[in-house]
């Protein structure tokens, strides 16, 4: 992950967007049944940190 001065995420591998469904992931145990990835949560919070700071 690579962070500006303020602590503000820049970047990060692997790529989120590409992790939104278990079937996009290289591997994904038998026993999850997630509808989406845990991983959405990460756009859910970057939205609502937008509409706070707006």
């Amino acid at each position: 992950m690579l962070m500006d001065k303020t602590g503000r995420h820049l970047v990060m591998m692997p790529h989120l967007e590409r992790s939104t469904f278990p079937w996009n992931w290289a591997y994904y145990p038998k026993d999850r049944n997630d509808e989406v990835s845990p991983w959405l949560q990460a756009f859910v919070n970057a939205k609502e940190w937008v509409l706070e700071k707006k």
